[in-house]
């Protein structure tokens, strides 16, 4: 299997489920759960080592107790953390607002301390590089990647002026109108020449891959919402674990939305460990 780097966040996600959807002067009421292991690096890390593959992890975790439990999880789901770095405050929380439908609401708060993010050491190369963190110096390290890895992003902010890329990766809903007009314009405007693909997820609308001999569409899988938390993640994860094994764009996109709609039906961010069935790991 492929050894994959992660730039991407771990999160506690505190859950409150509510009895109803969030609205402008809605009055509601919630149950709060207990923290959970979420964030964008644990959600597509854990999903690949699921199916096998050499996962590392760099990001940053509070330096408290909190912090320590999620490496343990994660490490003992079989990702590399050596690379994680602990900060000098707690573990912040991330709110996740889920109402009855399963679709959630994240908030976030602003951290006291912004530091660069972590990056991979240059000599330690992989087949894929995943980010989901964004600074100029990890535009640089994307530059320098392309000859050698796979290289997938989430599309950074706007504002952005270069950010190299094989893949891409949106979501519709967080697009603006002109990018939804010209996907794949828009994303080679950032990603240069060596762009592939630019995949939008669009929920039960399913995926479509942007590619210069045109788009590549696939349906959502049908599947039973309990908590939509992470299915962008893992969709992703879906679509790395498809292209580094040789699969057509197409295929990726159908495994993606298999591994999503799995992800749905779980209570938690990280899928659930029945996705290594759709993998073939045990």
């Amino acid at each position: 299997m492929a050894r994959i780097q992660i730039i991407a966040r771990i999160n506690l996600d505190v859950v409150v489920r509510l009895d109803g959807a969030v609205s402008s002067g809605a009055q509601l009421k919630g149950q709060f759960d207990q923290g959970r292991l979420g964030g964008g690096g644990s959600n597509t890390g854990v999903a690949l080592a699921y199916a096998g593959h050499d996962v590392a992890l760099f990001a940053d975790v509070g330096g408290d107790a909190l912090g320590s439990t999620m490496l343990a999880e994660l490490s003992g789901l079989g990702i590399d953390v050596s690379s994680v770095r602990r900060l000098a405050e707690p573990t912040p929380p991330v709110l996740v607002l889920l109402d009855p439908n399963g679709e959630r609401t994240i908030i976030r708060g602003r951290p006291s301390v912004v530091l660069p993010p972590l990056l991979p050491d240059p000599s330690e190369l992989s087949d894929v590089l995943y980010v989901k963190a964004y600074a100029p110096e990890v535009a640089d390290l994307l530059r320098d990647r392309m000859g050698s890895s796979l290289v997938v992003s989430h599309a950074p902010p706007a504002g952005t002026a270069a950010w190299p890329a094989h893949v891409m990766v949106d979501s519709a809903a967080h697009m603006t109108a002109e990018a939804l007009s010209d996907p794949y314009g828009a994303a080679r405007s950032l990603a240069g020449e060596g762009l592939r693909w630019m995949v939008v997820t669009d929920g039960s609308r399913g995926a479509t891959a942007f590619g210069p001999s045109g788009p590549v569409h696939v349906p959502a899988e049908p599947a039973a919402v309990v908590d939509s938390t992470g299915a962008g993640d893992v969709f992703t994860a879906g679509l790395i674990h498809g292209l580094v094994g040789g699969a057509s764009i197409r295929d990726a996109l159908s495994i993606g939305t298999r591994w999503a709609a799995l992800t749905v039906t779980s209570p938690t961010s990280v899928p659930p460990p029945s996705l290594r069935d759709l993998t073939g790991c045990p």
